[in-house]
């Protein structure tokens, strides 16, 4: 892990997985940490997501080159700043679920993933590395729904593109909160977001497919705000939080 000590302060970022392993029938996150852990951290980038770029998730199968988390079209954005006071965060949660507008994850395996942030002009923050196992799936017509590229760019833009309407339709009846929390995102079932408020996963999903920021107001983020838990709530509106 590097971290800045400019301005004084030092920056960390730390990426943690929602889960260590999950099958191909369901959607992966992690969530991104930039944490002030010595003084005041001067501007820093609020851009913590992997649509406007100043984030970026890098993952590597072993035997090939490492891809990259990314949404399937340029997002051109003003650059946003914050400044993080002494064990104050910023914290984000981000899907991980295409290179683009193909699968991120095209077959079972073990997969290193590491983050990188640029922090400020100058300083880009590499993260810790973990590694996620996608295991077979329970459900292979779910795992074909989650390679087709209509469906990929559904969740991604948290709406219906093309097709993609019958397999959002199954894939939010997932036994999976994640994974049914992005569909219905897509297909805009904000009263279904409601009665999973309180769970972690169906917030992180919500904050990792509608960004603060990135995405402007939005009724599927106010439908889960009011319940969530304090560090549910920094994901969701960008603001930092105290450790």
């Amino acid at each position: 892990m590097t971290s800045d000590t400019q301005s004084g302060g030092g920056l960390e970022l730390r990426l943690r997985l929602a889960a260590a392993s999950v099958p191909l029938d369901r959607v992966a996150f992690a969530d991104v940490e930039l944490v002030a852990v010595g003084g005041p951290s001067g501007p820093v980038s609020a851009r913590l997501n992997i649509v406007e770029g100043d984030l970026e998730i890098f993952v590597t199968q072993a035997g090939r080159p490492p891809v990259r988390a990314a949404w399937p079209w340029p997002v051109d954005s003003a650059p946003r700043s914050v400044e993080l006071a002494p064990g104050e965060c910023l914290v984000a949660s981000v899907p991980l679920v295409a290179a683009g507008s193909a699968p991120l994850f095209p077959a079972p395996g073990r997969y290193e993933l590491v983050a990188q942030f640029a922090a400020r002009p100058g300083v880009t923050l590499e993260s810790n590395r973990e590694v996620l196992v996608r295991t077979a799936a329970a459900d292979t017509a779910l795992a074909a729904d989650l390679r087709d590229r209509d469906v990929l760019q559904s969740l991604l833009g948290a709406g219906v593109i093309g097709a993609a309407a019958p397999a959002l339709g199954r894939l939010a009846a997932s036994a999976d909160t994640g994974t049914a929390t992005a569909a219905r995102l897509a297909l805009q079932r904000t009263d279904a977001l409601a009665e999973t408020a309180t769970e972690t996963a169906a917030v992180r999903a919500v904050a990792a497919l509608l960004p603060p920021g990135a995405t402007g107001p939005d009724e599927r983020r106010d439908a889960v705000a009011p319940r969530a838990s304090a560090r549910d709530a920094a994901a969701l509106s960008g603001r930092p939080l105290a450790e």
